[in-house]
């Protein structure tokens, strides 16, 4: 007997479900808080299902309540990235688009493909990614508030003294978040351990690095660097179709735009401070590649040595680094 599956298409509020077993399909719709999934559960124990495969696309935060929560239960949990989904419903024709139907279409793509187990990442991890996700919203809020202030002589006094009121409360709500996340590095010893690691790494400072491990999914679900590259959007994309279409190589910038952004400094820096990515940036001039070709394959190497010092809980050594592995 083939093992249920049960696909889910995630909404901020619902959880639309299609679950598939013995060659037939059940759908549920369910709210997306603890009381939906004690009601799932009911769900599947009046249908004598006790494990199953769940499937779901990644959504950011709105997924990872559920994700955790089937983890717990003992399901095999996969989260996978929604450019794949969307290929797949391509490949059938779909020509609707809606919860019940995404739910069904990811239950199906469970049920033809191998996937990566899920785990959830450490509840620390979290704390840091969500304190850390908070401190640059508020910063980019202070940018545009600062915008703002560009003008002040043309603003009215009142207009232009709830702005630097709201400026000023924004900057005293950063430094609190960044004395919140010292005190988190200070307590945690594996976080700091691996905080300390990256900046071993020439290129890598305070900021950078807290970005890093805020960003970086759980090593268990990882088994080697591309994984890591692809996870950040960071893995070539070519376009070549026959004789008639050949585009150039480009980074997919399919995956996390966040963990990709906080590389580009970084890159930049090590282009001249690190003896590896030196190396490799000269070799790539002197096949005379564009400027920002050679910066993306610098952020993809940068990962790599990022992936290893993590990976390994050990300080940066260029003579230990494979950017093949």
């Amino acid at each position: 007997m083939s093992i249920p599956i049960l696909g889910i298409d995630v909404s901020k509020k619902d959880l639309s479900l299609a679950l598939i077993f013995n060659d037939s399909s059940k759908k549920l719709k369910i709210s997306n808080d603890p009381k939906g999934f004690k009601d799932l559960t009911t769900w599947l124990e009046k249908q004598n299902i006790l494990h199953l495969k769940a499937c779901m696309e990644a959504t950011g935060s709105y997924g990872e309540e559920i994700a955790d929560y089937l983890y717990e239960q003992g399901h095999d949990v996969y989260v996978v990235n929604p450019a794949c989904i969307k290929a797949f419903a391509k490949s059938k024709l779909n020509r609707h688009k809606t919860d019940e139907v995404d739910s069904l279409l990811i239950a199906e793509y469970a049920s033809k493909n191998t996937l990566r187990l899920y785990s959830p990442r450490d509840p620390v991890y979290k704390e840091l990614r969500d304190l850390y996700r908070c401190s640059q919203n508020l910063k980019s809020q202070c940018t545009q508030v600062s915008n703002f202030l560009e003008n002040k002589n043309r603003l009215p006094k009142s207009v232009l003294l709830v702005y630097q009121q709201l400026q000023d409360h924004l900057n005293d709500q950063i430094e609190s978040l960044n004395i919140t996340i010292e005190a988190l590095l200070a307590t945690q010893e594996s976080l700091r351990k691996d905080y300390e690691n990256l900046q071993t790494i020439p290129g890598i400072g305070q900021t950078t690095a807290i970005a890093i491990l805020a960003e970086t999914p759980s090593f268990s679900n990882l088994e080697n660097a591309r994984q890591l590259a692809a996870y950040a959007g960071l893995t070539p994309s070519q376009r070549i179709s026959g004789t008639s279409l050949k585009g150039k190589s480009r980074l997919s910038k399919i995956g996390s735009a966040p963990l990709r952004k906080s590389l580009y400094f970084p890159a930049i820096v090590g282009k001249k401070h690190n003896p590896l990515l030196k190396e490799f940036a000269a070799n790539l001039e002197r096949k005379g590649k564009h400027t920002m070709v050679i910066i993306g394959a610098l952020m993809r190497k940068l990962l790599h040595i990022i992936f290893g010092v993590l990976k390994h809980k050990t300080p940066f050594n260029p003579h230990l680094v494979n950017f093949d592995a």
